[in-house]
């Protein structure tokens, strides 16, 4: 990996990255791992999850959690973000990347086409973010949310 700058203030922090299997979202895990960050991220992509964790521990970095989690189910992020809590501990640093869209004609989505693209690509931020809000107002530490996926 190029070197980058370090920022002290991340290691050890607990930082939980949505859609972190793939694409953005790897490179925000890898980042974040790089700078000694406690790393948790969650994904359908088990495949390219559980490489990304191993390809991770191969660079002599501490591998990042990972949960699988299909973000529209509420319920089960609610039970992810608890289970990154309970493995790594308070959470200060939430990074909603999370997003999937494809192209299409206008005049082909449909309602249920649109209101899926809203749970996956905005409706978990709002959850994910109440999910992890007492740890943030427990802590005397910064901590920081981080909204980035695209309707």
């Amino acid at each position: 990996m190029t070197a980058y700058a370090t920022y002290p203030s991340l290691r050890d922090r607990v930082v939980l990255v949505s859609g972190g299997g793939s694409g953005i979202g790897a490179s925000i895990v890898e980042h974040f791992c790089a700078q000694g960050s406690r790393v948790a991220f969650l994904d359908v992509n088990r495949t390219a999850s559980e490489r990304l964790s191993v390809d991770i521990a191969a660079r002599g970095q501490a591998a990042p959690l990972f949960v699988a989690c299909d973000l529209r189910d509420i319920a089960a992020l609610r039970e992810a973000v608890a289970q990154v809590r309970r493995q790594l501990g308070p959470i200060l640093v939430l990074v909603n990347n999370a997003a999937d869209d494809e192209r299409h004609a206008l005049d082909a989505v449909t309602p249920e086409y649109w209101d899926d693209r809203f749970a996956v690509n905005l409706r978990h931020q709002f959850f994910a973010a109440q999910a992890v809000y007492d740890d943030s107002a427990a802590c005397s530490a910064q901590s920081y949310v981080v909204d980035g996926g695209w309707v």
